[in-house]
């Protein structure tokens, strides 16, 4: 898989011939590199095919170029780089023409891009398109060490929205802690953390939108949990998916022992967050189980699974009540069901309970068939989004507490 690294150039005077200060950088490994450009440093340490470098009109492009360029190389274009970067006016062009110089200077293919200054938000936007286009397919590290501050902001946003939009892996986040330079050497941090936060945050977001339990599985087996555990998960969510509570449970089970302990990682701080979800599994029966699904699919306005739920719900709550077995259908679910609507026909529950129990099984079917029901008054609540999650919280309430 081919590696992209995006650094941002900015304009960095605090030395006139080389832009930024010179240090040495020490990365984690013990491995040192003195330069005033960390992205070189960067780039020399993790070797990726492509090295993508960002600035805007004002950055120190001629700087940079003449700390690469051999005696004599391109001169009449270095030239006219110095004289565009004193007036703020570098243009594509121009870094296009000096690319194969940085290329060879490097050793690895270099894309200069400008970027406006992100004063904006449709500058910022700009940004943010330009890094989604440049960026070649595979594995991408971000360096978000120079550059304006907003920039390295933006920097970790597109990291995010590379992940997304360009099904990119995010393989590091970068920085040259230059503010922590102690003897001469700059420590280089990796904020791969934040990464990991976003990506929970996101999993969270998903798993309440649709209740997949396997969005949690990679990001669990990245911070060390067993890929056998972490798959309990996705094998729970496709259980759970096709209504077979049972199965789903003893996934999850099996799952709950690796929360027992502390999470490495940003696992840990969701971990709490994680058994929050899961908690229907310690419900008693099997009643219970459904009830608390169905209320929970209700919540993310998934109509279909939450009405299937609750109307199996209704069907097991009456098989509890009549000491018939919940778990068979022909000895069980299928004759307490019938005897409660023989009940309800001959006038022996009260009327609150005969609506709700027909405007369930009308809007279930419904659901579940693509049907419209027959009468106008099943159909009303069909009409919006509003009005079917307000009828179906209001017979959730009556049938089953």
């Amino acid at each position: 898989m081919s590696h992209a690294l995006v650094t941002f150039l900015g304009k960095g005077r605090e030395n006139p011939e080389t832009g930024y200060r010179e240090t040495t950088y020490r990365f984690a490994d013990g491995t040192e590199r003195h330069t005033p450009f960390f992205g070189l440093a960067l780039s020399e340490h993790l070797n990726p095919a492509t090295l993508v470098i960002l600035g805007t009109r004002g950055s120190q492009w001629g700087v940079l170029v003449e700390h690469l360029a051999a005696q004599g190389e391109e001169e009449e274009a270095r030239l006219a780089l110095l004289e565009s970067e004193t007036r703020m006016g570098v243009d594509q062009a121009l870094l296009d023409r000096l690319a194969p110089l940085m290329s060879r200077a490097v050793g690895r293919k270099v894309l200069p891009r400008l970027i406006p200054y992100g004063r904006t938000e449709a500058e910022q936007r700009r940004i943010l398109d330009a890094i989604a286009e440049t960026v070649p397919a595979g594995q991408v590290s971000f360096d978000l060490t120079h550059g304006f501050r907003h920039l390295g902001m933006l920097g970790l946003l597109s990291a995010f929205m590379l992940e997304r939009i360009r099904k990119l892996t995010v393989s590091g986040l970068w920085y040259g802690a230059l503010d922590m330079t102690e003897g001469g050497i700059t420590p280089v941090l990796r904020l791969d953390g934040l990464a990991a936060v976003k990506r929970w945050v996101g999993a969270l977001d998903r798993f309440d939108a649709t209740g997949d339990y396997g969005v949690f599985a990679p990001l669990l087996v990245q911070d060390g949990v067993a890929h056998d555990m972490a798959h309990c998960l996705e094998a729970a969510a496709f259980h759970e998916r096709t209504f077979n509570l049972a199965d789903a449970r003893r996934k999850l089970q099996t799952f709950l022992p690796a929360l027992d302990d502390s999470l490495p990682g940003a696992s840990g701080l969701f971990q709490a967050r994680l058994r929050e979800r899961l908690a229907w599994v310690t419900e008693p029966d099997l009643f219970a189980w459904q009830r608390r699904l169905a209320y929970q699919y209700l919540d993310r306005r998934d109509f279909v699974r939450s009405t299937v739920f609750a109307w199996e719900a209704v069907v097991t709550k009456e098989c509890l009540g009549r000491g018939l077995d919940a778990a068979k259908f022909k000895e069980g679910r299928e004759p307490a069901i019938e005897a409660l609507e023989a009940e309800i026909q001959a006038g022996e529950h009260p009327d609150w309970k005969r609506a709700a129990y027909w405007m369930l099984k009308n809007l279930r079917n419904a659901l579940a068939h693509g049907n419209a029901p027959a009468y106008e008054h099943y159909r009303k609540p069909l009409r919006s989004a509003e009005a079917l999650h307000e009828e179906l919280e209001r017979v959730f309430k009556r049938l089953l507490g």
